[in-house]
Protein backbone atom coordinates (compact mmCIF):
# COMPACT_ATOMS: atom_id res chain seq x y z
CA UNK A 1 0.00 0.00 0.00
CA UNK A 2 1.81 3.08 -1.30
CA UNK A 3 1.23 6.66 1.13
CA UNK A 4 0.06 9.82 -0.62
CA UNK A 5 0.69 13.05 0.49
CA UNK A 6 -2.23 15.56 0.78
CA UNK A 7 -2.62 17.92 -1.61
CA UNK A 8 -0.97 21.64 -0.26
CA UNK A 9 -2.94 24.39 -0.25
CA UNK A 10 -1.81 27.88 -1.09
CA UNK A 11 -2.82 31.01 0.89
CA UNK A 12 -2.32 34.85 -0.13
CA UNK A 13 -3.13 37.61 2.19
CA UNK A 14 -3.49 41.09 1.64
CA UNK A 15 -1.32 43.52 3.79
CA UNK A 16 -2.97 46.74 4.02
CA UNK A 17 0.28 49.20 3.70
CA UNK A 18 -0.23 53.04 4.40
CA UNK A 19 3.11 54.10 3.41
CA UNK A 20 5.76 52.09 0.17
CA UNK A 21 9.51 51.96 1.34
CA UNK A 22 10.32 55.31 -0.81
CA UNK A 23 7.58 56.84 1.04
CA UNK A 24 8.33 56.06 4.51
CA UNK A 25 12.59 56.71 3.87
CA UNK A 26 11.38 60.64 2.11
CA UNK A 27 9.15 60.91 5.02
CA UNK A 28 12.42 60.13 7.55
CA UNK A 29 13.98 62.75 5.50
CA UNK A 30 11.34 65.22 5.83
CA UNK A 31 10.98 64.93 9.77
CA UNK A 32 14.69 65.47 10.00
CA UNK A 33 14.83 68.29 8.05
CA UNK A 34 11.79 69.82 9.74
CA UNK A 35 13.16 68.95 13.57
CA UNK A 36 16.45 70.32 12.73
CA UNK A 37 14.94 74.27 12.33
CA UNK A 38 12.21 73.47 14.93
CA UNK A 39 14.76 72.01 17.89
CA UNK A 40 17.81 74.56 17.90
CA UNK A 41 20.77 73.78 19.16
CA UNK A 42 22.57 74.22 22.64
CA UNK A 43 25.81 74.93 23.64
CA UNK A 44 27.71 73.80 26.49
CA UNK A 45 31.01 72.87 28.34
CA UNK A 46 32.70 69.61 29.07
CA UNK A 47 36.33 69.28 31.08
CA UNK A 48 37.40 71.12 34.20
CA UNK A 49 41.09 71.36 33.40
CA UNK A 50 41.05 71.74 29.74
CA UNK A 51 37.33 73.08 28.57
CA UNK A 52 35.91 72.40 25.34
CA UNK A 53 32.79 74.02 24.03
CA UNK A 54 30.39 70.89 22.86
CA UNK A 55 27.57 71.80 20.02
CA UNK A 56 24.53 69.81 20.45
CA UNK A 57 20.95 69.58 20.13
CA UNK A 58 18.99 67.76 23.10
CA UNK A 59 18.30 64.59 21.88
CA UNK A 60 15.01 63.77 23.56
CA UNK A 61 13.47 67.34 22.41
CA UNK A 62 14.82 65.91 18.79
CA UNK A 63 13.19 62.34 18.72
CA UNK A 64 10.07 63.53 20.47
CA UNK A 65 9.37 66.19 17.39
CA UNK A 66 10.35 63.46 14.60
CA UNK A 67 8.05 61.18 16.11
CA UNK A 68 5.08 64.21 16.31
CA UNK A 69 5.88 64.83 12.73
CA UNK A 70 5.86 61.02 11.74
CA UNK A 71 2.73 60.53 13.60
CA UNK A 72 1.25 63.83 12.28
CA UNK A 73 1.68 62.50 8.65
CA UNK A 74 0.52 59.00 9.82
CA UNK A 75 -2.95 60.69 11.00
CA UNK A 76 -3.14 62.50 7.83
CA UNK A 77 -3.06 59.25 5.65
CA UNK A 78 -5.53 56.83 7.52
CA UNK A 79 -9.02 56.85 5.72
CA UNK A 80 -11.65 57.69 7.94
Amino acid sequence: MKYELPATKTYTREVMRLFTKDEVAGLLKEAHAHCKAQVKLSYHGIGRSRRRNVISRPASEYQSCIREYINKKIQERIPH
